[in-house]
């Protein structure tokens, strides 16, 4: 804490989202890891004063870590593994978490974070991780990786968050734990908007007031902002989705119909959070008032990134960046009840 703030690093830190929040929030952060290109031009663009290690994390050891660290130590460790190798975690072939994963190599990823956390020591850990770890393998994958967790000395525990309840305007359901060594109940950060008015919160932040501005603005490359080139026939059935629903598929025209109509399919609802940005197919749901999906600026708008954040690559590439990310708003109220706690002021819990 050389600068008098409390440290953080980001482990498979992405376009950024959890570390801009937790920056904002108060935190130094002193390192973000990745393995991919993308992200690392990415990083190098909009945080050029972080440092950023761009290599697979199992070939990463703890003493290159704590380079990068004052006295070798640090506060929080930010990030989330990938959770690829769901389908055979559960097979009981030892009573040690670590060995009934190592079969499967997929794994490595979570072995090799609760090693880090084993070895690095921080007091408090914050994972984020899409709402699907709840059911894996009938909940097996999830208690794995919290007696992993508990076996590197921390108490911890978990809550499926929806994001639009902490004022971010998009339906974004994902799974946060939480844990400290310090030995605090594990708690988490009050939710202050709601889509029920009993509850006395804020209402739910709805998407157009994030689009607006947008609607007359044309292709600007350089802001991220390129209106996807859609065929005639996919602009015909965007014309046939009300605001607020998804495409009529029991009455399209024969020359209008098709298999599989997913998200892309769904148009947003001005007056509502948006759908959770995540691209399929090279598209995001489809704009409330225009007909077409949205721009990646328009999704990083829902996702609450900074206007100056630029994204680099190609369409795809930014697409999947932003809809990969925490939204910031929310990482910054995490980063804000995490200092809380840290700086022994109990948080703002839920």
């Amino acid at each position: 804490m050389s600068n008098g703030k409390l440290s953080a690093i980001d482990l498979f830190s992405g376009a950024g989202g959890l570390h801009i929040g937790f920056e904002r929030a108060g935190f130094d952060i002193k390192l973000c890891i990745d393995n991919d290109n993308l992200v690392e031009r990415t990083h190098r663009r909009n945080f050029p004063n972080i440092p950023m290690i761009n290599r697979d994390i199992r070939t990463v050891t703890p003493d290159e870590i704590k380079a990068f660290l004052d006295d070798g130590t640090v506060d929080v460790v930010i990030g989330g593994p990938p959770c690829q190798g769901f389908s055979t975690i559960g097979k009981r072939v030892s009573s040690d978490p670590q060995k009934r994963y190592a079969f499967d190599p997929r794994n490595e990823l979570v072995i090799t974070y609760a090693n880090l956390i084993r070895a690095l020591q921080p007091k408090f850990i914050v994972m984020e991780n899409v709402k699907g770890i709840l059911t894996k393998d009938g909940g097996n994958y999830l208690q794995s990786v919290l007696s992993m967790l508990r076996a590197a000395g921390y108490s911890v525990d978990y809550r499926l968050i929806n994001m639009a309840d902490y004022g971010v305007p998009q339906i974004r359901e994902r799974v946060i734990i939480l844990g400290n060594r310090l030995g605090l109940p594990v708690t988490f950060p009050k939710r202050d908007h709601s889509d029920n008015p009993e509850d006395g919160l804020l209402p739910w932040n709805n998407c157009w007031d994030v689009l607006k501005d947008l609607v007359d603005l044309g292709d600007c490359p350089e802001f991220n902002h390129v209106a996807l080139k859609h065929t005639p026939k996919n602009i015909e059935r965007y014309k046939l989705i009300p605001e607020g629903g998804r495409l009529p598929e029991d009455n399209l025209p024969p020359e209008l119909y098709r298999r599989n109509f997913g998200n892309t399919y769904k148009r947003l609802d001005r007056k509502r959070p948006a759908l959770t940005m995540v691209p399929g197919n090279d598209a995001f749901p489809i704009h409330p008032e225009l007909n077409r999906s949205l721009t990646v600026r328009e999704a990083a708008r829902i996702q609450t990134f900074p206007d100056e954040m630029i994204f680099e690559g190609n369409r795809r590439q930014q697409g999947h960046q932003v809809g990969n990310a925490v939204p910031p708003m929310f990482s910054e109220k995490l980063g804000k009840f995490v200092l809380s706690l840290l700086s022994g002021n109990g948080g703002d819990e839920n």
